[in-house]
């Protein structure tokens, strides 16, 4: 493995799992637009703060999945990362497949080792709710942290097609 093929590994498996950890900031927009639609007066300027923040964010989030995870050729020659080294590689007998299905299985693995705790509190709460306080309960968290948890087994049982996925845009950008 040469130390491009190291960094490049690496720089994806980092933009990978910064996608997949602030999927949780859309549901805190989305609880601040009920806050905002709770609210009587015309609070209209708070809500069109909300959709530019959370557009920006988006939008960052795109950029970062594009520089990462399909572009992270450009990472490393802006950075320099692979110059300065003795040893032009690394004795791993890894293929970069073999690595970026490992990282899918890791990642996907941490992603519902993390959700899944929190969706069987969130049902918790929710049957809690409707049978002793009688409360007009939020849906929505179970909704959330649901998909959360099916995208978490789908990269750990589905690998395969996540780097499939990777390798197809990657060649299409280098063509």
């Amino acid at each position: 493995m040469t130390i491009r093929t190291f960094w490049t590994l690496f720089i994806k498996i980092l933009g990978i799992w910064l996608i997949l950890s602030g999927l949780t900031v859309i549901p805190q927009f989305i609880s601040a637009f009920t806050f905002f639609g709770n609210q009587h007066d015309d609070n209209i300027l708070g809500v069109i703060y909300i959709i530019v923040i959370l557009l920006l964010t988006v939008g960052l989030y795109f950029i970062v999945l594009k520089l990462f995870v399909f572009n992270s050729n450009w990472i490393i020659d802006k950075l320099n990362l692979d110059k300065g080294f003795q040893e032009e590689t690394i004795d791993l007998n890894i293929t970069l497949r073999t690595v970026l299905t490992i990282a899918t299985i890791v990642i996907g693995g941490l992603i519902l080792v993390d959700s899944l705790p929190m969706l069987c509190k969130q049902i918790f709460t929710f049957i809690q709710q409707k049978t002793v306080f009688r409360e007009d309960p939020q849906f929505s968290w179970i909704i959330f942290y649901s998909v959360k948890t099916l995208i978490g087994y789908l990269m750990m049982t589905n690998s395969k097609y996540v780097i499939d996925y990777i390798h197809k845009k990657t060649e299409n950008i280098k063509n």
